[in-house]
């Protein structure tokens, strides 16, 4: 079936994390549910599996599926793996117009919007608000989840532009979760992992567009990735099964609040409308 797999987390940033295990190539993953890790291949059918689900994004009505936001998706996906292989490169000239730098950010701020607990929440806190649902035309609670991903993505958008990039080039190791986005957390800044080397800030400023290349002290690091810890609902990556074993053994998941992003979808649903 045509886009029946919908991966939250693409393909194309879990590859970035991707070792061997002496026999196959893949990523090793902390399953946040089981407290297992497990060795993820990078090939194959089911080539990172724990980051898909199927028809996650799929509007299906009268047995016709509307596949629109996975295809979105696939686009600015294009976008987010070229700009890692150029940041990889030390590129400096990374957009050949503004049309691809707005394309990055929009995916980017995606990632707010896209995961599998968020479309969870999402779908619970309308299917509970009756009323709210009838402010929409009466379309169901997944319409109206996946017309607003792209007009709340939108308008987060609008508001980078012009844009300051740091590549922030890591010592340790950054890791990557479900949930990936640290969006606006300090002074309008928000971070977000390329690889396990390299890690992305970026805010608006009030004068060009710049990229800056500058190496991350093993605080700031340390302060991401626990951070990446506290947002994950489903899953941690990394390159070193070592690190997944200390934070299994060391993390309570079920203490972290998800206040801020539960705000953030109420405003979301509210605000607009398809």
């Amino acid at each position: 079936m045509d886009k029946q797999n919908n991966h939250y987390i693409p393909k194309c940033l879990i590859k970035r994390w991707k070792t061997s295990n002496n026999k196959n190539d893949g990523v090793y993953v902390l399953d946040l549910k089981s407290k297992t890790i497990d060795f993820n291949k990078s090939t194959g059918r089911k080539a990172f599996s724990f980051a898909s689900v199927n028809d996650l994004y799929i509007l299906t009505e009268d047995n016709d599926r509307n596949i629109n936001l996975e295809n979105w998706f696939d686009g600015l996906e294009n976008s987010l793996s070229l700009f890692i292989d150029k940041v990889n490169r030390k590129e400096t000239n990374l957009f050949k117009n503004i049309g691809h730098l707005n394309k990055l950010i929009m995916c980017l701020v995606s990632f707010e919007f896209r995961s599998r607990y968020f479309f969870e929440k999402s779908l619970e806190y309308l299917d509970d608000n009756e009323e709210l649902r009838k402010e929409f035309n009466d379309k169901s609670s997944i319409q109206i989840i996946l017309e607003n991903v792209v007009n709340g993505t939108t308008d987060y958008t609008n508001h980078f532009f012009p844009v300051e990039f740091i590549i922030w080039e890591s010592s340790v190791s950054i890791l990557l979760c479900d949930r990936p986005l640290l969006f606006e957390i300090i002074d309008g800044v928000s971070f977000f992992p390329l690889t396990p080397k390299l890690l992305l800030s970026f805010k608006k400023t009030t004068d060009k567009t710049t990229i800056n290349y500058q190496i991350a002290d093993d605080v700031l690091i340390s302060r991401f990735n626990q951070m990446i810890i506290e947002k994950a609902r489903d899953w941690i990556v990394s390159n070193e099964k070592d690190k997944l074993e200390y934070i299994k053994n060391h993390n309570n998941f079920d203490q972290f609040d998800d206040e801020i992003s539960i705000n953030r979808l109420k405003t979301l649903i509210k605000g607009y409308e398809y």
